[in-house]
């Protein structure tokens, strides 16, 4: 019971925090626009305005399903706008692993979740044979996600060469 209110209260801020995000870059995307075309006050959608982060959004590249891979796709660009929006919230890369083996989790119970983060120049391997895996790329960062199944007798042990790598945006 603890857990799911830990858990509901750490998405709602996710949440809040991108609403905030969002928010603010339309603003200052708007007053900029106004500045640079004297006042002109044409109204704009949402979409045509820029990404919410410095950095380009994370992309799919390749993924055992298009519905698994947008599901990693979608949770990658919440891991990455969060770390860069509260650097001290979600900094390093065995939180951004445990949230994302956490949230895949509920919808992949019977699988086991390996996630591997690298920077883009550093990466030269990848997976295409596992029953679900994705490949997402971002500037900066590529993430690997595969899965194997989990058997309830075995305790994993993840062995997380990388889990103290900050992820840095500047």
């Amino acid at each position: 019971m603890v857990d799911g209110l830990v858990e509901l209260a750490f998405n709602v801020v996710l949440w809040t925090a991108q609403g905030i995000c969002i928010f603010l870059e339309a603003k200052d995307k708007v007053k900029s626009e106004q500045k640079t075309s004297g006042g002109n006050r044409s109204k704009r959608s949402l979409s045509q305005l820029s990404s919410i982060s410095q950095y380009p959004r994370a992309v799919l590249t390749s993924s055992s399903t298009i519905t698994f891979g947008n599901d990693c796709e979608r949770l990658v660009n919440i891991v990455f706008q969060t770390s860069q929006t509260f650097p001290t919230m979600m900094s390093n890369c065995a939180d951004f692993s445990q949230y994302l083996r956490k949230e895949l989790a509920k919808q992949y119970p019977d699988e086991y979740f390996h996630i591997i983060i690298g920077e883009n120049h550093e990466f030269g391997f990848s997976v295409d044979d596992s029953q679900y895996f994705a490949e997402i790329q971002q500037d900066r960062y590529r993430v690997l996600i595969f899965s194997t199944k989990q058997n309830p007798c075995t305790k994993s042990d993840t062995h997380d060469a990388n889990s103290q790598m900050i992820l840095r945006w500047n």
